[in-house]
C-alpha cells in the first residue's frame, strides 16, 4: 500500500497488564533541560513499587505529561529520549485511599545530555502559526480531556479546527481520542488529514499501526510500525508492535519460508524493544514465547513465561500464563 494512504495519531498512554486500584488522583509534569527548555517527545513511563510499569506516555509540545485515575501511594517517573542520560523521579500522593480525597501533584524532571554528544534542538520538527482562536480551543480541548469530558473535547478540537484546517496537533489529538472511544472510521479520516499536514512523526504510522492490529489488518500494520521505526528508531513501543505484527503475519503464513523470515525479524525488533526500554519492557517475554512455540521450542517459550510471571508477578492473566506452561513442559516431554 503507498505511504499516501496512511493515517497518523499518537496514543497517550499504553497500560500494560498490571493494574492499581483505580482512584481519581492525577500525577502532572514538565520534563526540561538543566538550561530550562522544555523537551518534547521524551518516553515517560509510571511505574509502582518494584518497578512495575502501569502506564507510558510522550511529552507533548510543552513538555508536559499527565498520568490519571492512580491510587495513592510512591510511583516512579522515569524519563527517556535519544542524546539524554535516563532519569527517573519519585512522585508520592499522601492522601489515604480510604479518605476519598482527590489530589493532584506536579511535578518537573530535569534530564541532562549524555556527555561528549552533539544535539539537535530539543522539540518537535514540525512547528506550526497557529491563530490565537485556533489555540484557545486547543488549550481547552486539552483540559476537557483531562477530566474525562470527551464529548465536550471532541467539540473544542473540531472548533480548533474550524478556525485553522491545517491544525496538525487538533486533528492528531481528535484522531486519538475518536480512536479510544471506539470511532475508527472518523479516527482515521482525522488521522489521514493530519498525516496530509505532516507525514514526517513516527506518530503518524504508529498510531495508524494500532488501529489496524485492532482491525486484524496485520500487512499493513507491519508496514505502518515500519515506517515509524524508520522515522524514530528509538520509540520503543513501535519496535515491539512491529515484532508483535511480524509474528500475527507469520502465523498466518503458509510458507514456510517466509514464515521463517517473519519470526526472524520479530525476534529482531523485540530485542531491539527490550534493550531500549532498559530491560523493562516484560511484555516482550510473551511475545518472544510465541516464537519459540511456532518454532517448536517448547522449554523455551515455557522459560520466557516463566520470566514474564517474574517480572510482573500480579498480572491479571498469571493463572492462564501458568496453564500454558504446564502444558508446555507436557507437550515437551519425551514418551516413556
Amino acid at each position: 500500500m503507498k505511504r499516501q494512504t496512511f493515517f497518523m495519531v499518537f496514543a497517550l498512554v499504553l497500560v500494560s497488564g498490571e493494574a492499581v486500584l483505580a482512584q481519581n488522583n492525577t500525577l502532572r509534569g514538565k520534563v526540561r533541560s538543566p538550561n530550562g527548555v522544555t523537551i518534547n517527545n521524551a518516553i515517560v513511563e509510571l511505574r509502582i513499587g518494584g518497578g512495575a510499569m502501569i502506564g507510558q506516555t510522550v511529552t507533548r509540545n510543552d513538555g508536559d505529561f499527565a498520568f490519571s485515575s492512580l491510587s495513592g501511594g510512591e510511583y516512579e517517573v522515569a524519563v527517556t529520549i535519544a542524546g539524554y542520560e535516563p532519569t527517573v523521579q519519585m512522585a508520592r500522593f499522601n492522601q489515604s485511599d480510604r479518605m476519598g480525597f482527590t489530589e493532584v501533584i506536579n511535578i518537573e524532571v530535569l534530564i541532562s545530555p549524555k556527555k561528549d554528544l552533539v544535539l539537535a534542538p530539543p522539540g518537535t520538527s514540525y512547528a506550526q502559526e497557529v491563530p490565537k482562536p485556533a489555540r484557545a480551543a486547543y488549550a481547552k480541548a486539552i483540559g476537557l480531556l483531562r477530566e474525562g469530558k470527551s464529548d465536550d473535547g471532541v467539540a473544542a478540537l473540531r472548533e480548533a479546527i474550524a478556525n485553522f484546517n491545517e491544525y496538525f496537533d487538533a486533528h492528531y489529538l481528535l484522531g486519538k481520542e475518536l480512536f479510544r472511544t471506539g470511532k475508527d472510521a472518523e479516527a482515521l479520516e482525522e488521522l489521514e488529514r493530519a498525516r496530509q499536514i505532516n507525514d514526517r512523526q513516527d506518530a503518524v504510522y504508529y498510531m495508524f499501526g494500532l488501529v489496524m492490529m485492532k482491525q486484524g489488518k496485520f500487512a499493513v500494520a507491519e508496514f505502518a510500525f515500519r515506517e515509524a521505526t524508520r522515522l524514530n528508531v528509538n520509540n520503543v513501543w513501535s519496535r515491539f508492535y512491529h515484532g508483535q505484527a511480524l509474528i500475527e503475519l507469520a502465523i498466518r503464513n503458509s510458507d514456510q519460508r517466509q514464515r521463517d523470515t517473519d519470526l526472524s525479524a520479530a525476534e529482531k525488533e523485540l530485542d531491539l524493544a527490550w534493550e531500549r526500554s532498559e530491560r523493562r519492557l516484560a511484555e516482550v517475554y510473551l511475545q518472544r514465547a510465541r516464537i519459540h512455540e511456532r518454532r517448536g521450542q517448547k522449554e523455551a517459550a515455557a522459560v520466557d513465561l516463566e520470566s514474564y510471571l517474574k517480572a510482573v508477578p500480579e498480572a491479571k492473566n498469571a493463572a492462564t500464563i501458568r496453564a500454558a506452561i504446564v502444558k508446555l513442559r507436557s507437550a515437551n516431554k519425551s514418551p516413556e
